[in-house]
């Protein structure tokens, strides 16, 4: 493990404490990693890694991805719906103002060895786990389906031929509920064992919808998962899961932070402002108070999210040597509803896109064993995906007065033209994916390694994009006020068509160079070339004309470059380990907007630079106290981006250049600490049992959320605190705690920014929370 997180050793077996006792000597546990597709001790690994053993995940309350972020500082994870995530690894991943189903991540996600083709698939109840690790840099030598900024490995626990079970129930304020159960044992003696794991998730929400007085940004989740472990010889291993989860939430329309009423760069009046249009529909604003956590809405925003899969892992082992085969095939399904004019009368009543998302993958690959002078992984990975796509924007009988100026037009053509008015559009997007990779570590000498791997790449992407618009007759309007009318039409969209496809093949690779010292030092150097595919633009863009713009993104290319540094110390009490890092992106992949018909289109930005030194200290420097502290600094810009869409704040520019200027989604600093106190609190009915106190804190200083880094879209900086005491029986079979998170009730936003009506809105994070849970384990 290098770098900005605290790492973990798995997760230990059943019959085996659950938590370090406090009568254990002292000293830190090794943290085992399987970041070279085996496992290892992270402090003896020249790659930078953090992971997270399930055992650590419950006691920090980590039961989602955003949540991962508080402990890993150098990953940042943008979500304010399941479809809109954004997953980002020092600071490159995907853009956070980009969500388009025509661009394929550069951050992967696998659960359970299955790569995860939709940001949103990740997004569910984390229970159950093994262990979940974070990888950064380029990881395509030794991973299924390449990726070019890192990945997020996450292992739930296996079936077992020893009963296990495991259970824990929640109860907090907002209603809060939360109950996880685990069964497993064998069918078959040594031959066939199961698992079952069922994890539901209820809370009330905690923003008030004025308009009439419903609770949103509530949260309710269900999901299980089923195995099987089949073991007919010695020598194969094969395991069977299905999973299925599903989440629904009323979410809530961001609150109002303020007002954009005249341009920065030469103070005149924005147009059209947002007090402006309410007073022409008759709304009345809320106050602008984010602390009141109000919002005023007449139709629910909500979404509905179903995912699930099945999978198959074969491993078979020879002399010297695994073969392992993943099969798999997931889906995906999404169901939003907003109310994008986000007042209390139907202008827009509803803007949303529905997906329907499946995937089929197989990986076949070889790893040696034991020791050897040449340690190798090789292997070949298939990878198709089907996404189907519907986009509405339904415009009610306040449209033309919400959305349209008095100077536009008469007020008849401007009813006539947007009022009722709705518009569809279908698109899809497939993919498929071939590729081979290898990697290999050549032991010089007892401390010298060198490590290479190279990958080679096919990728194809084709796709259509098919729009209808309908609304109220213009027969009763003049030939000029059709002409008008149609003309207003087009701005929100008309009519559209087209088809597109993208391919391409690469090679990349990378060299690591590696030596342990006498004393236990490890320095290592790597140089790794990575590579993301194009994607295609499916959305109402103009593909010829004038105006036109190329329904093809170009592919991205990331050359990374690190030098680290792992080291133990004091009968390993200490463990020290620092990373410095730079990273080059030619052809990032971002949004941008055309001025001259205002369309919003992904595009290349040119290049960015990622950069900068990333410290990690664990500590347990007396019985019972373990600490650590995590410290990122990233200097992540765009180094050439001379047309791009400017700030919303600007007046009269058609394009700026934002080279210089920091990645949006990206902070300069970040840092997570932590630790436990545990010691021996008596006994109970002649059980020994601990006493516990621990705590969890993380900072991120300010960032932007748009890709024109908007002053408006920057949240400013922020720290979390969380805290937990319990008690639990010494050998792990029971625990209760009391927790804590963000308890001094900080207010900080997910997301923010100012829209074209001048609103300026943000989405809030979680309150303060609080809550009693129970865990019990045989």
């Amino acid at each position: 493990m290098t770098g900005a997180a605290p790492a973990f050793a798995a997760e230990t077996p059943a019959e085996t404490p659950a938590e370090p006792s406090a009568n254990d000597a002292v000293g830190l546990d090794a943290v085992v990693v399987t970041a070279r597709r085996r496992e290892e001790d992270a402090q003896t690994v020249p790659v930078a890694v953090s992971a997270f053993g399930g055992a650590q995940l419950e006691k920090a309350r980590a039961y989602n991805v955003r949540d991962l972020q508080q402990l890993s500082p150098s990953l940042s994870v943008s979500v304010t719906n399941p479809r809109n995530t954004s997953i980002n690894i020092r600071g490159l991943g995907n853009n956070v103002s980009v969500y388009n189903d025509g661009l394929q991540s550069a951050v992967g996600v696998y659960l359970d060895q299955v790569y995860l083709g939709r940001p949103g698939q990740a997004v569910f109840d984390l229970a159950d786990l093994d262990s979940v690790q974070v990888l950064r840099g380029p990881q395509g030598t030794l991973f299924g389906k390449n990726t070019s900024a890192g990945a997020l490995v996450i292992a739930t626990k296996e079936p077992k031929f020893t009963p296990e079970f495991a259970a824990d129930v929640t109860g907090g304020n907002y209603n809060y509920f939360q109950a996880h159960l685990a069964v497993a044992g064998p069918i078959v003696e040594d031959k066939l064992a199961f698992r079952v794991a069922l994890a539901n998730t209820q809370r009330d929400g905690y923003m008030t919808n004025v308009y009439d007085g419903s609770k949103t940004q509530d949260y309710h989740d269900f999901g299980g998962r089923v195995q099987f472990l089949l073991t007919p010889n010695e020598k194969l291993k094969i395991k069977l899961s299905g999973d299925y989860g599903q989440q629904y939430s009323n979410t809530a329309a961001s609150v109002l932070t303020g007002l954009l009423t005249t341009y920065a760069d030469d103070g005149t009046a924005y147009p059209n402002g947002y007090l402006a249009r309410a007073a022409r529909i008759g709304f009345t604003p809320t106050a602008i108070d984010p602390e009141a956590r109000l919002v005023s809405v007449n139709t629910k925003n909500s979404y509905f999210e179903t995912h699930g899969g099945v999978s198959a892992i074969a491993d078979y082992s020879l002399e010297g040597a695994t073969i392992t085969s993943v099969t798999a095939w997931r889906g995906w399904h999404w169901r939003p509803h907003n109310d994008a004019d986000g007042t209390t009368l139907s202008a827009i009543i509803d803007a949303h896109q529905d997906n329907d998302q499946q995937q089929f993958s197989q990986e076949l690959r070889i790893r040696s064993e034991g020791d050897r002078k040449l340690d190798y992984v090789a292997g070949l990975y298939y990878f198709w995906q089907d996404l189907d796509a519907e986009a509405v924007n339904y415009y009610g009988p306040y449209a033309a007065d919400w959305l349209l100026a008095p100077a536009a037009a008469s007020a008849t053509v401007r009813a006539a033209a947007l009022n009722n008015y709705s518009i569809i559009s279908h698109s899809s997007p497939k993919t498929n994916s071939a590729a081979a990779f290898a990697q290999g570590t050549w032991h010089v000498t007892d401390r010298f390694d060198i490590t290479g791997g190279l990958r080679y790449t096919y990728e194809k992407m084709t796709g259509w994009f098919d729009q209808t618009a309908s609304g109220a007759s213009l027969s009763g309007l003049t030939t000029a006020e059709q002409a008008t009318a149609i003309a207003l039409r087009a701005r929100f969209g008309a009519a559209n068509s087209f088809s597109s496809e993208t391919s391409g093949d690469s090679l990349t690779g990378n060299i690591t160079l590696a030596y342990t010292f006498d004393n236990g030092p490890l320095v290592y150097a790597t140089y790794a070339r990575g590579y993301k595919a194009g994607g295609l633009n499916l959305s109402n863009i103009n593909t010829s004309g004038a105006n036109a713009v190329d329904p093809v993104i170009d592919p991205e290319t990331i050359d990374s470059y690190e030098a680290g540094l792992k080291s133990t110390w004091l009968d390993r009490r200490l463990t020290a380990n620092l990373a410095l890092f730079w990273t080059e992106d030619e052809g990032y992949q971002t949004t941008s907007i055309n001025l001259i018909n205002n369309v919003s289109y992904l595009t290349n930005a040119g290049s960015v630079r990622s950069r900068g030194v990333e410290l990690d200290v664990r500590a347990a420097p007396v019985e019972g106290l373990t600490l650590y502290g995590s410290t990122t600094y990233n200097d992540a810009s765009y180094t050439s981006y001379e047309r791009a869409a400017c700030p919303i704040e600007l007046h009269l520019t058609t394009y700026c250049d934002l080279s210089g200027r920091r990645l949006p989604g990206v902070s300069l600093w970040a840092a997570s600490t932590g630790g436990e106190y545990r010691r021996a609190a008596g006994t109970w009915r002649s059980n020994a049992l601990e006493a516990y106190a621990g705590y969890d804190a993380s900072y991120r200083s300010s960032y932007y959320t748009t890709a024109a880094d908007s002053e408006y879209s920057k949240i400013k900086g922020y720290t979390l605190l969380n805290l937990r005491a319990g008690i639990s029986s010494e050998d792990g079979r029971w625990d209760l705690q009391v927790w804590g998170r963000n308890v001094f009730d900080k207010l900080y936003y997910l997301s923010l920014g100012a829209a074209n009506t001048g609103a300026i809105t943000g989405t809030l994070g979680d309150p303060r929370t609080f809550g009693v849970t129970l865990r019990v384990r045989r």
